[in-house]
């Protein structure tokens, strides 16, 4: 069986234009790195999932490198389940058909990460792949694991899975369908 990435809830996202990305960037003093910017405004931000040609869906599955840190018990693979994109001023109807919001999602979990990262997804279990958006992290994707929180907030709790978004994107694969 072969799968293809699709964006199959892109019309119930917001249309996102390169204005729309960089007055997200100025209200929240950020920059975003280019390839997941572009993503913003190509796919809207909508969750990207795996279609067969029987027109059957399956959500998209990543490998995360845990090294030896204690949130590894989350294991090495997770889902995306959701996606945030930009709503500021946009007319959505329904959160859950159109993803969440990165500003709420700023406001929301800053609790949870470190500085520098910003939350651009989600699985099932409301933990978090992150985006890095200072020097230091700058596009590389983590996953935040909710299962396993230190006090205080460190890397400790986030795994690594992509240098750059355009890598992240490249090593989506279809999640075996239950």
């Amino acid at each position: 069986m072969t799968w293809k990435m699709v964006f199959p809830k892109f019309d119930a996202y917001p249309t996102v234009t390169a204005q729309d990305v960089r007055a997200f960037e100025e209200r929240n003093q950020l920059s975003l790195p280019k390839d997941y910017a572009d993503f913003l405004v190509r796919h809207r931000g909508s969750l990207p999932m795996f279609q067969n040609e029987r027109g059957e869906y399956t959500r998209a599955e990543f490998n995360v490198e845990w090294g030896d840190k204690p949130a590894r018990v989350s294991g090495p693979i997770v889902h995306l389940e959701s996606t945030f994109s930009l709503f500021e001023g946009k007319n959505v109807k329904s959160a859950f058909e159109s993803g969440y919001d990165l500003d709420d999602n700023i406001l929301w979990n800053d609790h949870l990460y470190p500085p520098g990262l910003l939350p651009v997804g989600s699985n099932a279990g409301n933990s978090l792949f992150m985006l890095g958006v200072n020097e230091e992290h700058a596009g590389k994707v983590f996953f935040l694991s909710t299962f396993h929180v230190p006090d205080p907030i460190s890397f400790e709790h986030i795994g690594f899975i992509a240098p750059t978004f355009t890598d992240f994107m490249a090593s989506a694969r279809p999640a075996e369908r239950n």
